[in-house]
């Protein structure tokens, strides 16, 4: 009804309504920007746990279609510095991938290395595959690797000496992706530029102040009981890394920050990126109705400071991505206009005054997380990719109606990335 008989109140009084939110996802971004980096004690003083105290570590690799990178995978997995009798690495393939079965076939596996074929049914995703693996896991460490991940091979070293002289409470690890082939082209380098931001600055600043994050698909390191306890992944969920790691929070636990890298693949084509995206958003919208069914609960299981975060990160993404061009059109409008600077009534004052706000403090919590991150990367190319975010995030809002309508008509159908 407003919408009808008083168009441009409604949009005024909508837009209000969303400032609380965008507030919260900018200064949660410029507050991680101002965060000191951590000392990385495992390199200045060569830290290295005595193998006979190393628990036995469960690796989990999820393979569908990836005969391309299968040399690539398990150079990686044998560069791994951990002693073999604590490695049970686990390469779930699909019943149907009989390509990625007889690229295996042709390859000598080391004895630490056992595939694990997951049995036909639905859905087909990858956190089913990992429920998998979790029922059948020899260890008491649990981590994930996709198949073009390449680990620093210190890796589960340090995740076990972080683990080992913790508290029970902390669950989860999350290490550094890095997107390490920005010179194949402006994508892959936006990309860098973005996880840059994201791995480097936004999510190491919010876990020091123990707040949650959206957890990556990859190089996640779990205690095996606090998985078991939570129950696994959601196994319809699409971006299953974001649901359980607030589920691990509701639950009591703690998410911390793992200095090691891993180094990714990304898309080449606006194509593949943008399935690739409209994915996460899906899963970021599953993941908001999930916690939503019941407020009162999920606030009095994770406490109001962590809601008001994981609304932030979720909800402010994906209302943000959506409301993109809306917002740009309606900006240009008003500034065309002229009231944009010469509001006509209280309300129009009042949404163009906090339009103004979070334009400004947006465009720095745009640009600052990236370019704190290229410095901190050492790759100070990047920062001249800079000034095109806001046309990267306007692929960004195209994938988020993408993934509305897939929430719609395909919600549970997985958009596989091409790896290789």
């Amino acid at each position: 009804l407003g919408g009808i008989f008083a168009p441009l109140q409604t949009f005024f009084a909508c837009a209000l309504l969303l400032v609380p939110i965008f507030l919260g996802l900018i200064l949660l971004r410029l507050a991680a920007a101002m965060e000191r980096v951590a000392p990385d004690l495992w390199h200045s003083h060569r830290w290295r746990v005595d193998e006979s105290r190393l628990p036995i570590y469960t690796v989990a690799v999820p393979l569908y279609r990836e005969a391309a990178v299968l040399g690539q995978m398990i150079a990686a997995l044998r560069a791994l510095d951990y002693p073999p009798a604590r490695l049970d690495i686990r390469l779930l393939i699909e019943a149907d991938d009989t390509e990625t079965r007889e690229g295996l076939a042709a390859i000598a596996l080391p004895d630490f290395i056992t595939v694990a074929i997951v049995p036909p049914g639905m859905p087909r995703t990858k956190p089913r595959a990992l429920n998998l693996a979790l029922l059948e896991a020899r260890g008491s460490l649990f981590t994930i690797f996709d198949a073009e991940d390449i680990p620093d091979p210190q890796q589960l070293r340090m995740a076990a000496a972080r683990f080992l002289q913790a508290p029970e409470d902390l669950a989860c690890l999350q290490a550094r992706l890095v997107i390490d082939h920005a010179d194949e082209g402006l994508l892959p380098a936006l990309f860098a530029l973005e996880y840059a931001g994201l791995f480097d600055v936004l999510n190491p600043g919010l876990l020091r102040a123990d707040l949650p994050i959206m957890l990556g698909g990859t190089s996640n390191h779990f205690r095996v009981a606090a998985l078991r306890a939570v129950g696994g992944w959601d196994a319809w969920n699409v971006t299953e890394d974001a649901d359980l790691g607030f589920r691990l929070v509701r639950a009591g636990y703690r998410i911390g920050d793992l200095p090691s890298d891993t180094r990714e693949e990304a898309p080449l084509t606006i194509p593949a990126g943008l399935k690739q995206r409209a994915r996460w958003i899906k899963g970021y919208m599953q993941t908001l109705v999930t916690h939503s069914r019941a407020p009162l609960a999920t606030v009095r299981q994770a406490g109001p400071i962590a809601c008001l975060v994981f609304l932030s990160l979720a909800l402010g993404t994906v209302v943000a991505a959506l409301g993109y061009p809306v917002f740009a059109a309606a900006a240009l409008m008003a500034a065309l206009d002229g009231s944009l600077l010469a509001p006509g009534n209280a309300l129009a004052s009042l949404t163009s005054t906090l339009a103004l706000t979070v334009w400004i403090l947006g465009m720095v919590a745009l640009f600052l997380p990236p370019a704190i991150g290229a410095l901190r990367r050492r790759a100070p190319r990047l920062l001249l990719l800079l000034p095109l975010l806001p046309l990267a995030y306007a692929l960004v809002s195209i994938a988020a109606w993408m993934a509305l309508y897939e929430y719609a008509n395909r919600r549970f159908v997985w958009n596989k990335t091409e790896h290789g």
